[in-house]
């Protein structure tokens, strides 16, 4: 059970974070902090949401005992309550930074219609979450198991995908092509070409960059890796089975090199570059 000193520290570290003020321009450095905080406050939230729900099961459990045991089921209550000030608490903080990622100036209107159409376009295979500039690729429908060979939808999504980064708005942003695994062990016919979870998940992401070049996206434009069964979308279950974490994620980023700006789409001539910090 986490102490509550333990927990003020978290809390403390997350929302002192909210300290960083949000100027017109968004940085890649900025952005970067505001999803690491975001996926702190998700996890923290997610992990009060399974202690509440430990306790309300005592609680149930309590209830039904002799009444000499009045004074822990007392105590019980006390903790139950506790944790939902708690999980209040980091559903305001999650309200409020997910708020201020939606302010963000960060997609053009033009790019940020053209995916909403291709995810229109292809619904069971890729979702777009237009706040965070992303494009989420289930790969149970881009990938046979185990392998990192895309197929035909897929492609199809991806040469779609390529029209939008050729355009003059999508031409301004470098993509980061991101696998994830679920926690499933990798096969032992697997583990000839993809040794790991983290090897398939890169070995994934490379995969779609190869496509994109293969389409005429400039291959410096795009940086691909792989974080494995690390990042869970969702927890995962005990044997490992998991397909909302198999997927390979797609994010739109600023130009990191200054050369470019993101312009509106009444633009008729290249704005002046942006100011962003260099991606890691």
């Amino acid at each position: 059970m986490l102490t509550r000193t333990k927990t003020k520290l978290v809390l403390v570290g997350i929302i002192g974070g909210l300290g960083l003020g949000l100027g017109g321009c968004v940085s890649q450095q900025h952005y970067d902090q505001l999803e690491m905080q975001y996926r702190a406050a998700a996890d923290r939230n997610a992990a009060l949401a399974r202690e509440n729900e430990q306790y309300l099961a005592a609680l149930e459990l309590q209830k039904g005992a002799s009444d000499g045991a009045t004074s822990t089921l007392d105590q019980l209550r006390a903790e139950n309550e506790r944790l939902r000030n708690q999980l209040e608490q980091t559903n305001a903080l999650l309200a409020e930074i997910d708020g201020q990622m939606r302010e963000l100036d960060f997609m053009d209107p033009a790019t940020d219609r053209a995916l909403r159409e291709l995810a229109q376009r292809f619904p069971n295979v890729v979702v777009y979450d237009s706040h965070r500039g992303m494009l989420r690729f289930a790969s149970d429908l881009t990938f046979n198991s185990g392998s990192d060979q895309l197929r035909q939808g897929a492609k199809d999504t991806l040469k779609a995908l390529g029209e939008v980064l050729k355009s003059n708005a999508g031409g301004q942003y470098e993509i980061q092509i991101i696998g994830y695994t679920d926690s499933q062990p990798i096969s032992s016919g697997t583990a000839q070409r993809h040794p790991t979870n983290t090897h398939l998940s890169v070995h994934r992401a490379i995969s779609v960059k190869q496509l994109l070049t293969s389409l005429g996206i400039p291959a410096d434009r795009i940086l691909v890796a792989g974080w494995g069964e690390s990042h869970p979308a969702v927890p995962n279950t005990p044997s490992g089975n998991t397909p909302q974490n198999r997927r390979v994620e797609i994010f739109f980023r600023p130009d990191s090199s200054g050369s470019t700006s993101i312009s509106s789409e009444a633009d008729t001539q290249m704005a002046p570059a942006r100011p962003v910090d260099p991606t890691k």
